[in-house]
């Protein structure tokens, strides 16, 4: 029964589109669940000897509403974590670069 799902805890877990993946500009990730996770961090990287921006959509409703939520530029070498809002929610997440890039992209739920 769903119920007793429950008693093994809250959902937690580790994950993304992308991992030190080939990207090429401007084609979307594919998307990736976001919902009924309490607390959301994004991690973004690459290892382009340029600036990376990555373009983060998201869909509140799960029905194909793809908004931009936000887009953030890497620097060479760096890397990139943004904790999501308490009060953010979104059934998806889905990414995108402005240049062909190996990138990552990964959420951490708790």
């Amino acid at each position: 029964m769903i119920d007793d799902l429950w008693q093994l805890g809250k959902p937690v877990g580790n994950g993304g589109p992308w991992k030190d993946t080939e990207v090429k500009a401007g084609i979307v990730s594919d998307p990736y669940l976001m919902a009924f996770y309490d607390k959301k961090e994004l991690s973004l990287a690459h290892n382009s000897k340029s600036s990376v921006t990555f373009k983060v959509e998201v869909d509140p409703t799960g029905n194909g509403d793809w908004m931009e939520y936000a887009s953030y530029v890497v620097k060479p070498g760096g890397k990139f974590t943004y904790r999501f809002p308490a009060s953010f929610a979104a059934r998806w997440i889905r990414f995108s670069t402005n240049v062909d890039a190996r990138a990552t992209a990964m959420l951490d739920y708790k």
